[in-house]
């Protein structure tokens, strides 16, 4: 009879508890909604109101939502750390891709109950008297949520039917950054995107977002798809260290975000947002301190085969964590004391987001726009590249400390571009929106490239076999047909270097053309006034010229292993054919009297600035600085290539005087051969 009780609570085991957090969840969500006055209310008479149904039915789609974007991405998550078999998904990961497949599913369906939802509160009218074939189109095409949530479900239906068919780790891999894609459109349309400081609020609140998700769903991968200690114990300590890395940015970004949406830290204990803050705040400590006992506790217990204590803790941890995404999702329907629309009677601040003195180049140093995007990606490359120096001194291993000092400077050189007061004014003038581009996409990747950041990586990495080594082993639960090894981040990015895509990328041609059309089109176009005028658009403007400048001096400066090794002319060609490009984009600036995203720069009318004259500077700017980042290129390649010849002709010397060189030997026997030809004919 025992043996039957214990058999048939295991079933009930495996809904019953994901019913129970879910509960927790929705119960947290409520009550925050109570508390925090995000409540739906009955509307005063002769004003629209979308009814009770919308009012509670939209948070809780959109928790729906975001819990199954969190289980998707956690078990994708779990199949790319997850043992493969050569490369191929073990049984295992199968099965947590299987199941990403099918959250995804549910993901499109919360995702567009949410949209519908969202239509009825936009209107303000209930579900039932709304008509999508007559609304749904306009607010899809002219309402940046309805956009937001479309490509949310369009994402996840296209996430489900495929990631179902993922066999290997790139295929789980490419799976796992659609998911995280996905999620990004409703932070960047949330109600901070039309605040006060929306870049900052909108920044801040992508790294919240991204990180959260991969913590969060990467615990529950965990918990979720594995009980075996052996697999349990290759993949917890790797999760472990990039849940301290999500931490921090949650951390960080969820502070930076608060400050803003508060407007100060007297309105955290005076208003019921900043009473929610507070406890989101207390529930991010908690998660803290939980991952503080799994590396002092539970870790070292998993190591020694306690895979149940591991679990425990776990299972608690992911309660309060999906608890926190209850109270988040209350947070983003409670009214924040910083109004959500700018009342300011400047025009200019109610266009930008943010006030704007007349300039002077004293205001670069003193007007600061602090992105947490971009101070989270500097901090994270420092401390990785420092890292990885340490490591490989501490093995014994040289490192240049010129490579290092270009690549801090690269990073330094970021902050200064896209945080200071240019990244205040760049939106204002052109002039210094064309100092911001020359650096992203001259300055900025030349340094970084420099750097050598893929020839660092690859030598301080762990191999497959030192992670194997690290693990003490096979154990001979771990030996079994369906376990292999990891992937180690090394081979992740030998992956990605000897990937088609890389050796496309990287051909000398389509780096060129990749790196000088992207120039024009962008100016020439309306990609430039789309730039200007969301802060969407600046993020995807940043990230492609740094990816652009990055992938042309990667190839031309030669430094990192490439897919194809050219010759140091062949890259002083490269260079060259890029240059006539820029001084010729810079002469047509200069002299052009049509005015750039002419509508953007009329509607501010900044009265200390012509908006043409300053474009003609900034023509100017592109023209005159392009040289010096080339002279630059030119000195690292010409050193490299004396370098080059210099290891060439000790390795000649030492060949010879081994008496190895095969060529040299050869060379030797016909000058004796013809000695002895010389001599036979003068007798």
């Amino acid at each position: 009879m025992s043996e039957r009780r214990s058999v048939g609570s295991r079933p009930r085991a495996v809904w019953l508890v994901p019913a129970v957090i879910a509960a927790g969840a929705l119960a947290t969500m409520v009550v925050a909604l109570l508390v925090g006055g995000g409540a739906p209310r009955p509307a005063p008479p002769g004003l629209p109101d979308p009814g009770p149904l919308t009012g509670w039915g939209l948070p809780v789609s959109r928790l729906a939502m975001d819990v199954a974007a969190v289980v998707t991405t956690g078990a994708l998550l779990f199949a790319v750390f997850a043992p493969a078999r050569r490369d191929r998904l073990a049984d295992r990961a199968i099965r947590a891709v299987r199941v990403a497949s099918g959250w995804a599913w549910v993901w499109a369906a919360a995702a567009a109950l949410t949209l519908v939802f969202t239509l009825s509160d936009f209107l303000g009218q209930p579900v039932h008297r709304v008509q999508p074939q007559e609304t749904l189109a306009g607010f899809v095409f002219q309402v940046s949520q309805g956009r937001a949530l479309v490509v949310v479900v369009v994402g996840a239906v296209v996430l489900a039917a495929t990631a179902r068919e993922a066999r290997t780790l790139n295929g789980a891999a490419l799976a796992l950054v659609l998911a995280i894609a996905t999620t990004l459109p409703p932070p960047l349309t949330g109600h901070s995107a039309d605040a006060a400081n929306h870049d900052i609020a909108t920044s801040s609140l992508i790294l919240h977002v991204v990180a959260v998700t991969l913590w969060v769903g990467g615990l529950i991968g965990l918990v979720a798809f594995d009980r075996s200690a052996p697999t349990l114990r290759s993949i917890a300590p790797r999760f472990s260290t990039l849940a301290v890395w999500c931490f921090a940015a949650a951390a960080l970004s969820g502070v930076v975000n608060a400050l803003v949406r508060l407007g100060g830290l007297a309105e955290a204990v005076t208003t019921s947002y900043g009473w929610l803050v507070l406890g989101k705040t207390a529930a991010l400590t908690v998660l803290g301190w939980f991952g503080w006992r799994h590396r002092r506790r539970t870790l070292p217990a998993l190591e020694r085969g306690d895979a149940k204590a591991f679990r425990r803790f776990a299972l608690t941890e992911v309660a309060v964590m999906v608890a926190t995404i209850g109270l988040a999702v209350a947070l983003a329907r409670t009214p924040t004391p910083v109004p959500e629309e700018i009342t300011s009677a400047s025009r200019v601040e109610a266009i930008l987001g943010y006030p704007l003195p007349p300039f002077s180049v004293g205001k670069l140093f003193t007007e600061w726009r602090p992105d947490v995007l971009v101070l989270g990606a500097a901090g994270f490359g420092a401390i990785a590249y420092l890292c990885g120096v340490r490591r490989l001194r501490r093995s014994g291993v040289a490192w240049s400390r010129g490579r290092t000092v270009a690549w801090l400077a690269g990073i330094v050189v970021a902050v200064l571009v896209l945080c200071s007061g240019a990244a205040a004014y760049g939106r204002a003038m052109f002039s210094v929106h064309m100092a911001q581009h020359m650096a992203l996409t001259m300055l900025i990747p030349i340094l970084l490239a420099m750097g050598a950041p893929m020839t660092l990586a690859l030598r301080a990495l762990p191999t497959r076999g030192r992670v194997a080594r690290r693990q003490g082993g096979r154990s001979p639960e771990a030996s079994s047909a369906e376990d292999t090894d990891v992937r180690p981040l090394r081979d992740w990015l030998l992956a990605v270097v000897h990937s088609r895509v890389a050796r496309v990328a990287t051909h000398p041609l389509v780096a060129l053309a990749f790196y000088v059309i992207s120039l024009y089109f962008f100016y020439f176009s309306w990609a430039f006034e789309l730039a200007l005028r969301s802060h969407t658009g600046h993020l995807l403007m940043v990230a492609h010229f740094l990816l652009a400048g990055y992938l042309f001096f990667w190839v031309v400066l030669g430094l990192d292993p490439t897919p194809r090794r050219l010759p140091p002319l062949a890259r002083l060609g490269v260079l060259f054919a890029s240059l006539p490009f820029h001084a010729f984009f810079g002469v047509i600036v200069m002299t052009s009297s049509t005015l750039f995203a002419a509508d953007w720069y009329n509607a501010l009318a900044l009265p200390w600035v012509d908006p043409l004259a300053d474009q003609n500077v900034g023509g100017g700017i592109a023209w005159a600085t392009a040289e010096i980042p080339t002279l630059l290129v030119i000195g690292v390649v010409v050193a490299e290539w004396v370098r080059a010849d210099a290891r060439e002709a000790r390795r000649f010397d030492r060949r010879v005087d081994a008496g190895t060189d095969e060529e040299l030997a050869r060379y030797n026997a016909m000058l004796s051969q013809l000695s002895e030809r010389d001599r036979g004919r003068s007798r």
